[in-house]
């Protein structure tokens, strides 16, 4: 699974305020680490406007037709047993600004 990677993860048994259900997430952690470890970072994607930076990051493509926010506060670990299907990449550019973004949220 690469950085940037788009995918379906199921994150049920989650507490409010975490995210559940299954949902979009895009992969932010270290290709090389995911191939070794078995379980990814990830950050849920939602379709609730605005961009809020650092905490919610519009993505530059539109996913299923629609804009999609990466919610910054939402990162979690998770095995890769809950990753579903992939559906797509983000940019380069758009993962530039996320590693800003994550930098200044954890700072």
């Amino acid at each position: 699974m690469t950085r940037g990677t788009i995918v379906w993860v199921n994150l049920e048994d989650a507490s409010t305020p975490e995210f559940g259900k299954t949902r979009l997430s895009i992969v932010v952690s270290n290709t090389i680490q995911n191939e070794i470890l078995d379980t990814i970072a990830v950050i849920p994607l939602s379709t609730r406007a605005p961009e809020i930076w650092p905490l919610r990051m519009e993505l530059d493509t539109k996913i299923r037709g629609r804009k999609s926010f990466a919610v910054v506060p939402g990162i979690r670990q998770v095995d890769k047993a809950r990753l579903l299907d992939r559906v797509g990449h983000a940019s380069h550019e758009f993962m530039a600004r996320l590693n800003e973004a994550i930098s200044a949220y954890l700072s």
